[in-house]
C-alpha cells in the first residue's frame, strides 16, 4: 500500500521493494529519506490513508517529503491547508511566515499559485517577518532563511504594494511591467493633454526611477542601467513619434520641429517650436537653450 495500487505512486516504495536486498530478516528493509521527523512520517501517513488531521509545525516537512516519495494526493493536501494558511496571514505566527516564504523561494516545484500567495502574505506583513528575518540573521548559530538582498527587495515591494496596491514577485518584474505601462500611457496622451496630466505622468515616471535606483543598490548599477537605458530609448524613439505627429498636426514650416517637453531639463533645438508655459533656462556660457514642463 505505500507503494500505491498499481504502482500509481509511491514510486519510492516501490523501487525500494524491488531493490536486491539481504532477506534474512523475513523480508526487505526500507530506509526512509535522511531528515524525515516521526512526526511528520505520522503525519504523512495519516494524510495518505484518508485522515485530514493536519499538524501546522510539519506542514512544510509533510510537503517535501510527500513529493519525495511520490505521493501526489499527500502533496496536494499539503499545499491546499497551506494555501488556506495563507489566505489570513495576519493569523500566521512570524516564524512561520517566514519559513512558508523561505521553502516557497527555495522549491522549484511549488505551484507558482502557492509562491504568490506565500510572497503576498509576507508583503502583507512585511514589518513582522522583516523583524523576525532580521532577528534571524543577527543570530550566528541560525542560519538565514532569507539572504539579505532578498530581504531588502521584499521590503521595496511592500511600500509598491501600500502605493500602488498590488504585489509583484521581484523588482525587475515591477520593472519591466510598470516602464510597460507608463510608456503605454504616455502614447495614449493626447497632444494637447492638460499639463497637469503631462506631469502626473512625469510624477509616476520618477518614481519608477526612485525604485529603479533601489533595485540598481541591491543588485548592482550594472542591471539597473541595462534597464533604464531601454526604458530611455523607448521613451525617446516616443517622443520623436509624437513630434513628428504634432508637426504633422500643426502643419509646421519645412526644417522646423515640435519640442515635446518633460519634467527634465532638455536642450532645445533652434529650429523647434515649443508649447506655451513651459520653464526656460540660458546656459550663458554656451548660448544653449533649455526647457521643461512648469513645476
Amino acid at each position: 500500500m505505500l507503494a500505491g495500487p498499481r504502482d500509481e505512486d509511491g514510486h519510492y516504495f516501490a523501487a525500494a521493494f524491488r531493490w536486491p536486498a539481504d532477506n534474512s530478516g523475513g523480508g526487505p528493509v526500507i530506509t526512509m529519506p535522511e531528515g524525515l521527523s516521526q512526526e511528520a512520517t505520522m503525519m504523512l501517513l495519516r494524510l495518505r490513508y484518508g485522515s485530514d488531521e493536519v499538524e501546522a509545525d510539519y506542514i512544510l516537512e509533510a510537503r517535501h517529503f510527500a513529493e519525495l516519495l511520490d505521493w501526489p494526493e499527500v502533496r496536494k493536501r499539503c499545499e491546499a491547508y497551506l494555501e488556506s494558511l495563507l489566505a489570513k496571514p495576519e493569523e500566521v505566527d512570524t516564524a512561520s511566515l517566514l519559513a512558508v516564504l523561505s521553502h516557497a523561494e527555495e522549491s522549484r516545484s511549488m505551484p507558482g499559485r502557492l509562491k504568490a500567495a506565500a510572497l503576498a502574505a509576507a508583503v502583507r506583513q512585511w514589518s513582522r517577518v522583516a523583524e523576525a528575518a532580521e532577528a534571524e540573521s543577527e543570530n550566528p548559530s541560525t542560519p538565514s532563511m532569507l539572504p539579505s538582498s532578498r530581504q531588502s527587495e521584499l521590503g521595496t515591494l511592500n511600500r509598491i504594494r501600500h502605493r500602488d496596491g498590488h504585489v509583484c514577485g521581484s523588482l525587475e518584474e515591477y520593472l519591466h511591467a510598470a516602464s510597460d505601462d507608463l510608456v503605454a500611457w504616455e502614447r495614449s496622451l493626447a497632444l494637447d493633454a492638460p499639463q497637469a496630466a503631462k506631469r502626473k505622468l512625469e510624477g509616476a515616471w520618477r518614481h519608477w526611477h526612485q525604485i529603479l535606483f533601489e533595485y540598481g543598490h541591491i543588485f548592482g548599477a550594472d542591471l539597473a542601467e541595462k534597464l533604464r537605458e531601454r526604458t530611455r530609448h523607448r521613451r525617446a524613439q516616443l517622443r520623436e513619434e509624437r513630434s513628428r505627429q504634432r508637426g504633422q498636426d500643426l502643419r509646421l514650416p519645412a526644417g522646423k520641429v515640435w519640442f515635446e517637453a518633460t519634467t527634465d531639463w532638455q536642450e532645445v533645438p533652434r529650429n523647434a517650436i515649443c508649447a506655451a508655459g513651459l520653464e526656460y533656462h540660458c546656459d550663458m556660457q554656451t548660448g544653449r537653450n533649455f526647457a521643461r514642463l512648469a513645476m
